[in-house]
């Protein structure tokens, strides 16, 4: 996500107006788009422009408002499985739309005890895809950056694969930060952050960095009330996108309950999650693996997006069905 997309995400976030015009435009969009690959109109071409990879499962944080199964299986990635969705990226030119492969989703990334070779095998098909002249997506990771400790950050700089990293930041001081990601410590977090930063100066200055930052009622949407010690991360990063809390489609209580939008939703319509077992979700808010529409270990990954699972979730959200979906009908859309 660009810079200023991310500034104007923060700024509407806060704007009734805006964002119900936002929302208004999404359900167009949706309707456009479903037309274009799905409905009259449609085309072999995927709609999907972005898939999550999951490394692995669980999370070292017990986020006080995630809605992550903690007790499920501890599930990990297996070198297979990354294969098997570049092999499907390689030689399907229907997925020429995908732009971004974003490592995170769940758990958090950095848990995988393998992590470096599944870097590795990124890089490989980056080179692989530049020698059969095939443009590469963008690879964004996104992490809590408790585990980002010097030596890993080095190691993952060097191999030169990322292209962005976020750091999830919340609460806006020290204390709060702790006590709403809980197992988290700020020093910690704050010294890992800091050392990523000047250390890609020079091993890859290249990558970028950005920050998600959940601010909570009735705080502004920006660093200005902040902490000075959080302000200086938030300072060094090249973008920060703050948001306000969400209840990942009714599954955490956060107090209030949003306009639920009966029809369309932008991630159904761009994106796709592999989870570590292979198995393909329909979306990033789904943590709990409740979407799951097939698994490319068994087909191929376009035959899972034009699958009568997937596509009843398409039609459905189309229809304004969206009751019909336990997974998407209490969520407020994307």
């Amino acid at each position: 996500m660009s810079e200023l997309k991310r500034k104007f995400k923060s700024l509407a976030a806060d704007k009734p107006l805006i964002w119900k015009a936002i929302k208004k435009g999404q359900e167009l969009k949706y309707n456009y788009q479903y037309q274009r690959y799905y409905g009259k109109f449609k085309t072999e071409t995927a709609s999907i422009t972005e898939i999550n990879l999951e490394f692995c499962s669980n999370c070292n944080l017990r986020c006080k408002f995630c809605a992550l199964d903690h007790l499920k299986p501890k599930t990990y990635m297996s070198l297979k499985v990354l294969d098997t969705l570049f092999e499907n990226l390689l030689h399907e030119n229907r997925f020429e739309r995908v732009k971004t492969i974003n490592l995170y989703n769940g758990g958090e990334t950095l848990m995988h005890p393998n992590k470096l070779k599944l870097f590795e095998r990124i890089k490989y098909y980056q080179t692989l895809f530049k020698a059969m002249d095939r443009p590469f997506p963008k690879i964004v990771l996104l992490t809590n950056g408790m585990l980002l400790r010097s030596k890993l950050a080095r190691e993952i700089l060097s191999l030169k694969v990322l292209d962005e990293v976020g750091f999830s930041l919340d609460g806006g001081s020290p204390e709060a930060f702790e006590d709403v990601r809980v197992n988290a410590k700020w020093e910690k977090f704050s010294r890992n952050v800091k050392d990523f930063i000047n250390l890609k100066k020079d091993l890859h200055p290249e990558c970028k960095t950005f920050g998600i930052s959940i601010v909570m009622a009735p705080h502004p949407l920006n660093d200005t009330w902040m902490h000075p010690e959080f302000r200086e991360i938030t300072q060094m990063l090249d973008s920060v996108e703050y948001r306000r809390l969400h209840d990942w489609g009714g599954q955490v209580d956060i107090g209030e309950k949003q306009k639920v939008n009966k029809k369309g939703c932008d991630l159904l319509m761009k994106q796709m999650v592999i989870l570590p077992n292979g198995d393909v979700s329909v979306c990033c808010n789904d943590l709990n693996s409740e979407g799951v529409v097939g698994n490319i270990l068994k087909d191929t990954l376009y035959d899972v997006y034009k699958g009568q699972q997937r596509l009843r979730y398409v039609h459905l959200l189309h229809d304004g069905r969206k009751d019909e979906l336990d997974l998407c009908k209490n969520c407020v859309s994307f």
